[in-house]
């Protein structure tokens, strides 16, 4: 113990002496430990323990899939609510099957205010299912959950508290659910918001009637499962995949090309291969970053060490044992990762806690359910990572100076020498860190380059002049197709009467990001197989549609308000679709149609009758080449039958130019006041332009994208940092040689290259052996990377170029200093010394 202690005091002493070399590894260890520490900490709660739900590693995500082009992360699935609840009768590997829709927009009124929610329909059993029970008052019963029920409802936590003031006799008061009356039943618990940031649960059967496979009024849903204690993912699989062979069978028209079940945890829906890998490649940089840093440290513990051989060597001749010196060199090593340990814990809580708060409060929220935290394993694996640099960074080191011949030393007057093998491993660390710097730097431009090129698509329109808002029609207040015709007709008429804008339309694309696909054929053309048709992208408008995003038109017209499939099915098509399927002649009076993969439930012939210029339909999350798309009427389907009278969605989206340029955002609550003459319980929302919709989806992204660049941003300065520290000390060693060799008549010229060559050999290896990893990298990781990178080849020659001309011009940089002090060596000193 007093040994212990005495070398704390001697080690704390000799930190504090060497004041610049403790601040400098110090910081360097944090900053590794803490950026490790805090992916962990992500990579742990995202992946691995996101749910606290009862033995949630027996709930499953079920689904029946198509197996052509499947993969894990990229599947065509069907479950519609007949499926799902045949197969509930059929499957035997559950304790419980519940079916959901998620996201979904309820509207509600409550002691006169109408607002919108995200809500979700689900069967009776869902959160008997998770395992989860309400808590204030009851869940729903299996007659909730059934055709012409009373209206019931459960509330989240948190609306309950912001909405309902925390009434705790909540429970049988009656609102407004989508234009019916419901009773409250029940509360969920604080953070409770499954599946993703849902505030109102509503049974799904009571809303969305089971209806026949075919039945265009068809609804389709997610399931998930709790698996029996004696059957593993594998047996439900195979047990889904007989009952989607069965259906298959049976039901051709509908699901002949679903022939897979597939079964995988319920954390994997939530967190799909793109996301893991994504995050997965953050901890490898993370990582990376502290694999430099404790190189930086190891280096200068070596140069530390050489330095102090004289001392040593005095401590050895009074009687101190190599063992003793040893422990007195990893004492003051333990005592700088632990002290840079405490200060990169303490950094990584305090970023996790301001990364979980940015996740939960940006536009782009992950699941509130999700909770980015440090757990006692991280903890211990930080403690391991502690412990490992502190042998790592000291002991070999201590190693090599302890070694040294005490006689030798003291003879050389206390310039300190190097042995070869120190001098090897040193400049083979500084390799190391080059190497490993390159692939940061490589990867974190790539993915910068990436998300730059993302928010910079042209959309083939000016996504800040219009004003977009979004709108749903429920059954309760709009129970027929042609109330939900009448209200858009009136709606568009108000809006376009308005003196604030110039022009409006109506579309059914969401936030002018998501509208749907699907098959087409082109008339005369043969499809032997169902893969020779090909998907398009579609969108139903208004005929001022083009006008209110200024869009030119390329041939033909645009909508006429008697257009109509009951008169004669037409469609407009982008300049892509035209180019695609007619490369040598016009697109004008030629026809096509839609259809299911396998040329089933085709649609009407349309006469395609304008052709519009690039109107990017879909995005920003496919890469630049974007899929062909068509318009139709907006009271007109896209797909399928045509039907005898006009028609609309559920689901609208508004959007209006206001006069004269103005700014759209400034006429958010003229637009509400508008929509409310002609429905005054009807709430808008998602009232914005489309650049902050497309902002709102890639903010997630650009977040992605900041760390990326902040990790390669970290680890060119650790690099820099111990390319300087090796050539200082490399000159500090050779300073008598260099003195001797101008003593001789060498010039400082001669000197400065041959500082700066040292420098350079080990900056080509690195590079090489970097640029070389990267190119593997890239090779192993296949189209799935470069689709990652949107549309950025992961070999892009530029980016290479970039990294290795930036490297060099660092680590030139970072050689200037120790080149020009080794050409200032005094030759008089240098003879005397000798």
């Amino acid at each position: 113990m007093l040994s212990s202690s005495h070398d704390l005091k001697v080690g704390l002493r000799s930190l504090a002496k060497e004041r610049s070399f403790s601040v400098l590894a110090i910081f360097v260890l944090a900053i590794g430990i803490s950026a490790v520490t805090t992916q962990l900490s992500v990579v742990n709660s995202v992946l691995y323990h996101a749910f606290e739900f009862p033995q949630a590693d027996r709930l499953v995500d079920v689904r029946m899939v198509d197996p052509n082009n499947f993969t894990p992360t990229n599947f065509n699935s069907i479950m519609s609510t007949k499926d799902f609840v045949e197969v509930q009768e059929i499957a035997t590997s559950f304790d419980e099957l519940a079916a959901y829709i998620s996201g979904s927009t309820v509207n509600i009124r409550y002691k006169g205010q109408p607002k919108r929610l995200t809500g979700a329909y689900v069967t009776h059993n869902y959160f008997k299912t998770l395992g989860v029970s309400p808590e204030i008052g009851d869940d729903f019963r299996p007659e909730n959950d059934r055709v012409g029920a009373e209206k019931v409802v459960l509330l989240a936590h948190s609306l309950w508290k912001s909405d309902f003031d925390s009434n705790p006799n909540i429970i049988g008061e009656s609102l407004r659910v989508n234009g019916n009356v419901a009773t409250i039943v029940g509360v969920m618990p604080p953070r409770f918001n499954f599946p993703t940031r849902e505030q109102i649960w509503i049974p799904l059967n009571s809303e969305f009637p089971v209806r026949e496979r075919g039945d265009p009024g068809i609804n389709f849903v997610d399931a998930l499962g709790r698996l029996k204690g004696d059957v593993s993912i594998d047996q439900a699989q195979l047990e889904m995949t007989g009952i989607a062979q069965q259906f298959s069978q049976n039901f051709p028209d509908t699901n002949e090309q679903f022939t897979r079940g597939f079964v995988r945890p319920l954390i994997d829906y939530f967190t799909p291969g793109n996301l893991a890998g994504t995050i997965l490649s953050m901890l490898a940089f993370c990582i990376g970053v502290l694999l430099i840093a404790c190189v930086n440290v190891m280096n200068m513990q070596f140069a530390r060490a050489t330095l102090r051989a004289r001392e040593l060597a005095i401590r050895a001749s009074l009687g101190a044992s190599r063992y003793q010196l040893i422990r007195q060199m990893l004492t003051e090593s333990f005592l700088l990762a632990a002290i840079g340990g405490a200060i990169g814990v303490s950094a990584a809580v305090w970023a996790t806690t301001a990364l979980d708060t940015h996740l939960h409060t940006n536009t782009r929220q992950i699941p509130s359910w999700m909770i980015i935290q440090i757990d006692p394993k991280t903890l211990g694996l930080v403690l391991g990572a502690v412990f490992i640099s502190t042998i790592a960074s000291g002991l070999i080191p201590a190693f090599f100076a302890s070694r040294t011949d005490v006689s030798d030393t003291l003879k050389e007057g206390g310039r300190g020498n190097t042995s070869k093998a120190a001098l090897v491993v040193t400049r083979s660390l500084v390799i190391l860190q080059i190497l490993v710097t390159c692939i940061l730097l490589i990867g974190s431009l790539l993915q910068t380059q990436a998300i730059i090129r993302q928010q910079s698509l042209d959309y083939g329109y000016d996504t800040e002049s219009v004003l977009v808002t979004r709108l749903g029609l429920m059954e309760g207040d709009y129970p027929e197709t042609a109330d939900r015709v009448d209200f858009y007709r009136k709606v568009l008429k108000t809006v376009e009467e308005s003196e604030h804008f110039e022009y409006a339309a109506i579309t059914n694309r969401f936030r002018m990001v998501f509208s749907g696909n699907g098959p087409i054929e082109i008339e005369g053309r043969e499809y032997v197989q169902n893969t020779d048709r090909t998907n398009a992208q579609f969108e139903r408008i208004s005929p001022d549609f083009f006008n209110t995003l200024d869009v030119k038109l390329l041939e033909g017209r645009f909508f006429a308000d008697f257009d109509s499939d009951q008169r004669d099915p037409v469609a407009i098509v982008t300049e892509s679709f035209a180019r695609t399927h007619f490369p040598d002649e016009s697109a004008i009076g030629k026809r096509f149609r839609t259809t299911r993969a396998n040329g089933t439930f085709a649609g009407p012939w349309r006469n395609i009758v304008g052709i519009v210029s690039e109107v990017r339909m879909h995005g920003p999350f496919n890469a630049e080449q974007e899929i062909p798309g068509f318009y139709v009427p907006f009271f007109n389907n896209a797909f399928g039958p045509a039907e005898d009278i006009p028609v609309a969605p559920q689901f609208g989206t508004i959007l209006a130019r206001p006069r004269g340029g103005q700014d759209p955002l400034l006429f958010s609550q003229q637009i509400q006041e508008l929509v409310n003459k002609v429905d005054p319980n009807l709430p808008l929302y998602f009232t914005e332009t489309p650049r902050i919709a497309l902002d709102n989806f890639t903010a997630q992204s650009r977040v992605v994208a900041n760390l990326f660049a902040l990790f390669g941003i970290i680890a060119v300065i650790l690099a820099a940092v111990g390319l300087y520290g090796v050539m200082s000390f490399s000159v500090n060693q050779r300073t008598p040689e260099f003195g001797l060799r101008m003593a001789l008549g060498a010039g400082k010229p001669k000197i400065l290259r041959m500082v700066i060559n040292q420098a350079a050999w080990q900056l080509g290896a690195g590079l090489l052996l970097g640029i070389g990893a990267a190119l593997a990298i890239s090779q192993l990781g296949g189209q799935g990377l470069a689709n990652a990178f949107f549309g950025i080849s992961p070999r892009d020659p530029l980016t290479y170029t970039i990294v290795s001309v930036f490297l060099i011009l660092t680590g030139l940089a970072s050689t200037y200093a120790p080149a020009i002090r080794a050409t200032k060596s005094d030759p008089m000193v240098a003879l005397r010394t000798e």
